[in-house]
């Protein structure tokens, strides 16, 4: 069986119940590859490697040089013979030659797989935008990488149209067997008044002081709010002021905190009727995805993949549009927006965003 390896040198533990460790272990569950990940990270912090990515080998990437692309260079050389496919997140001109070295001395033999991880904002980048000889250079060599993907249509398409790249779209997914700890009677029991936000509560990105503001003026009626994740200290001071202005709502919205334990985290999802996101910008969204995998209708910025990802069960607003936030929920709370089956949202997010289904995809463009 050949050999797939990430290299994602930044990786936490974290990263394995993303797309980083995501990929190459059901590409590996699915019978494709043999699969492994590298990274900085002593092996005994990555705690996931014995639970949620059980059988993904690691190898441990040596901080040999301060320059992280050296590093990956001399790893790469050094277990030349242990991998068929590598694959990179974020494209770089200098990873693209090395991608191309290695080919060229292992005679096409390894092959590479460049996840982009991109978002709107790249549209916008100096690569996006340059002209002239330059860019028609590095985009002949980006061209000469066997897979290179993106998340959203739209980026492909800008991609393709615009810089002349060829470009895969192979969106992020979620492990739906990680539903299967549910009982009949979790599945069977109503949803709860409960509007849910999860990911870093209050960094500068999530913008979840557009939700704050929207909740000064909110009519709750019986409905909750919980924001899951950890609470950037930053933001403490704007918690305080929320609570000070709003007393009465204390009973109401709760900031838990982050939640490790994966199941208690799905079951709370599971237990919720909407998923609020107000990010600024998001390459994928894979918290929203998770959100929607568990029954839940989604209200978000309208960034592309949030568009994409939620299609006819969510319903968008402006970024840091405070008034449209608050005029769709109170909507939702007053019942004048009839919310579709939960079982109609799990079904499109089961069709679109399986891993199972998403690795057979990336499977079929290597395997040529």
């Amino acid at each position: 069986m050949k050999r797939f390896i990430t290299i994602f040198p930044g990786g936490a533990n974290i990263h394995l119940i993303k797309d980083v460790g995501m990929i190459p272990y059901f590409l590996q569950k699915e019978g494709y590859y043999k699969s492994s990940i590298a990274c900085y990270e002593k092996r005994e912090s990555m705690e996931y490697l014995d639970t949620e990515v059980k059988g993904l080998s690691y190898y441990r990437i040596k901080k040999t040089f301060k320059n992280e692309n050296l590093n990956i260079f001399f790893f790469l050389l050094y277990h030349l013979r242990r991998f068929d496919v590598v694959m990179f997140f974020h494209q770089s001109f200098i990873k693209t030659l090395i991608a191309l070295f290695i080919k060229v001395i292992t005679g096409n033999r390894v092959k590479f797989y460049f996840k982009l991880d991109a978002n709107d904002s790249i549209k916008e980048s100096s690569f996006a935008k340059s002209k002239g000889l330059w860019k028609k250079f590095k985009v002949s060599l980006y061209n000469k990488v066997d897979l290179i993907s993106v998340e959203s249509r739209s980026l492909q398409n800008f991609f393709e149209q615009d810089v002349s790249m060829r470009v895969a779209y192979i969106p992020n997914g979620f492990d739906f067997e990680k539903l299967s700890f549910l009982t009949e009677q979790d599945l069977n029991k109503e949803k709860e008044k409960i509007i849910v936000l999860v990911g870093r509560v209050g960094a500068p990105e999530k913008d979840n002081l557009t939700m704050l503001n929207a909740l000064c003026t909110l009519d709750l009626q019986a409905w909750k709010v919980e924001f899951i994740g950890p609470i950037d200290e930053t933001f403490r001071g704007d918690i305080s002021l929320f609570f000070e202005a709003n007393p009465e709502l204390k009973n109401k919205v709760f900031f838990t905190g982050p939640i490790s334990d994966r199941r208690m985290l799905l079951r709370r999802l599971r237990k919720s009727k909407i998923f609020v996101q107000t990010s600024k910008f998001e390459s994928f969204g894979i918290a929203l995805l998770e959100g929607m995998s568990c029954g839940c209708f989604i209200v978000s910025t309208e960034l592309t993949p949030a568009i994409e990802i939620a299609g006819p069960y969510g319903i968008f607003f402006e970024v840091g549009n405070v008034e449209k936030l608050t005029v769709i929920l109170q909507s939702i709370i007053n019942e004048e927006i009839r919310l579709p089956a939960e079982t109609d949202i799990i079904s499109r997010a089961k069709q679109e965003f399986s891993w199972s289904l998403i690795v057979k995809k990336i499977y079929s463009y290597l395997d040529r």
